[in-house]
């Protein structure tokens, strides 16, 4: 395809780029063409001809114009970077060909050094001009400058640019190669700078479709894929476009039926589909890896759609199933093979990546979500419980006055505390979700404490045992101790008991945590919900803490051990 279509590589604004090691060495090299030519010109057999002494100012010329272009390039200048040095260079041949056309073209060879220059800086078209411009000037100044009294040397005068056509046509087609790759290299490495997750999925699809848009110098690229993995029924349509810039707004959502339009003919095939002169479209497919030839009447229609005059048109793989596809639209003069299967391996490096960037904001939004709810329920756990019991003792406090029992001082008392006591967690809690610093010490303290606290309150005894040392970080702390919490509150509120223990065993790869209370004898539960000691537990399931255990990858049973006390134990995995 025209290699002028696509994305130019030219030397970057960025000096410190590799491509001026290029630059610098074909400007050394030039100097060293310049100098080595005029020093066989001093020590040869031409200073006998009638040519020598022009031809020796043009060499003293073009090796100074060398060191110049040298020291630009040192300078890291942009003006060395520009596509016509090359045919500055061919100018400056045409002078020494003509002062020594008779002497079988000593500088014919030169001409390569412009087409070399020109195949691996900026591709094959550029290659091609220089060759056909070195054959026809060389032919030209050949004939222009022949000897009138003698006639014309047809082996050499048919055979040089015959030379220069052939061997610069495979100069030319390998440095477009070259630089094709060293293009395509580009394109891959930026799609990977932007698939980034902070950019989220959405601007980083649109980053990547301008890239390509940009690197086929393509008017329009669209992608349609699902809005979600395995969803056949909403997919979501991307584009991007020359002259506009990317928005962050979501893509418009399109339904089956219309995205069946743009799917087709099927995934299985990729589209090459060309409208002007000879309308024509061809079909790759995939699996077999055979091109045919097809008057596919839906490729027209399609092109109405996009309207476009000629598209590229490829699928969408992801897991080894086609999900979607990808359209390049009115793009270079002419699409190949070669760009079909490029696109195709460029899809199958960036569809991954984009599934995992989506990957991880559904991750984030669900850290997002059960976060919301790990803090609904230490909001829960401790601010609305601690203050309804506040507001049974207000309650109480309100009965006893009104049956005339003015001696209410001590509750009183008691209920400040609680409530100095209740802001103090609550600031603690408040603190706890500022903190960044991770602590693994601070479970058993703050169980302790407390421990002595409801024990004080609530005038049930609570004792708190360790086996093995518990270090958990700061999260896994947290929920810990908000179960503790909660197992203690339900003693309170259901036990009818008046001792309790916390027992936490901490081993390598496990924590066991055991909330454990003493079981009421026959008939002191008047709602019942306990039968005699020797009937075992009326099953029930502590709701909050079973569900803090499961967020935490362990399990919740409930049970009563030998020495008759009611048990909720709860594993964690560490």
């Amino acid at each position: 395809m025209n290699q002028d279509s696509k994305k130019k590589l030219t030397a970057p604004n960025d000096p410190l780029s590799e491509q001026w090691i290029d630059l610098r060495l074909i400007a050394g090299m030039r100097v060293v063409l310049g100098t080595s030519a005029l020093l066989v010109l001093l020590i040869g057999p031409l200073r006998s001809l009638p040519g020598y002494m022009p031809t020796y100012f043009t060499l003293v010329f073009y090796s100074l114009y060398g060191l110049v272009i040298y020291h630009l390039s040192v300078r890291r200048n942009p003006l060395v970077a520009h596509k016509v040095i090359p045919w500055f260079d061919l100018l400056w041949y045409v002078p020494l060909i003509a002062f020594t056309s008779n002497t079988s073209s000593l500088f014919y060879y030169f001409f390569f050094f412009s087409i070399i220059v020109a195949s691996f800086s900026w591709g094959l078209t550029e290659g091609l001009r220089l060759t056909l411009a070195s054959a026809a000037i060389y032919t030209t100044v050949s004939v222009l400058t022949a000897p009138k009294d003698q006639p014309l040397d047809l082996d050499n005068l048919l055979m040089a640019p015959i030379g220069l056509l052939i061997f610069g046509y495979i100069i030319a087609r390998w440095g477009g190669y070259h630089t094709e790759l060293k293009n395509r290299l580009k394109l891959l490495k930026e799609v990977t700078v932007f698939s980034n997750p902070r950019f989220g999925i959405d601007r980083t699809i649109k980053a990547i479709l301008e890239s390509i848009r940009a690197f086929y110098d393509a008017e329009t690229c669209v992608l349609v894929v699902p809005g979600k993995p395995g969803d056949a029924d909403s997919y979501l349509m991307y584009r991007v476009a020359r002259g506009t810039h990317l928005s962050r707004s979501a893509p418009p959502e399109i339904g089956h039926e219309a995205a069946e339009q743009f799917l087709s003919p099927s995934l299985e095939f990729a589209v090459i589909y060309k409208k002007k002169g000879s309308a024509y479209t061809r079909l790759f497919d995939i699996k077999s890896r055979v091109f045919s030839e097809t008057n596919f009447s839906d490729s027209e229609k399609l092109a109405g759609m996009l309207e476009a005059q000629k598209y590229l048109s490829v699928p969408i793989y992801y897991r080894h199933q086609a999900v979607g596809r990808l359209y390049i639209i009115n793009g270079p003069d002419r699409f190949d093979s070669a760009d079909m299967d490029f696109m195709l391996q460029l899809m199958d490096h960036v569809t991954p990546v984009m599934e995992n960037i989506r990957l991880i904001d559904n991750l984030a939004s669900d850290a997002a979500e059960q976060e919301r709810q790990r803090i609904a329920h230490d909001i829960h756990d401790s601010v609305i419980q601690p203050y309804l019991g506040l507001q049974f003792g207000l309650a109480a406090l309100d009965q006893k006055l009104e049956a005339g029992n003015t001696g209410i001082r001590d509750n009183v008392q008691e209920l400040l505390e609680l409530t100095n006591h209740e802001l103090a967690e609550l600031r603690r809690f408040v603190g706890g979700l500022r903190a960044n610093e991770e602590r693994a010490d601070v479970l058993l303290p703050a169980i302790e404490r407390y421990a002595e606290r409801f024990s004080l309150v609530t005038g049930i005894k609570v004792d708190v045992a360790a086996k093995g040392k518990v270090k958990v970080n700061d999260r896994l702390a947290a929920e810990l101790f908000q179960i503790v919490a909660e197992g203690l509150s339900n003693v309170r509120r259901h036990a009818f008991c008046r001792d309790a223990r916390v027992e936490i065993s901490c081993k390598e790869t496990s924590l066991l945590l055991q909330i454990k209370n003493s079981r009421p004898s026959k008939g002191v539960n008047p709602d019942g919900e306990r039968g005699d000691g020797n009937e075992g537990v009326k099953p029930f399931r502590p709701h909050s803490i079973a569900e803090r255990a499961a967020s935490l990858g362990g399990d919740t049973q409930v049970f009563v051990d030998d020495k008759d006390y009611t048990v909720v134990s709860v594993g964690i995995p560490l």
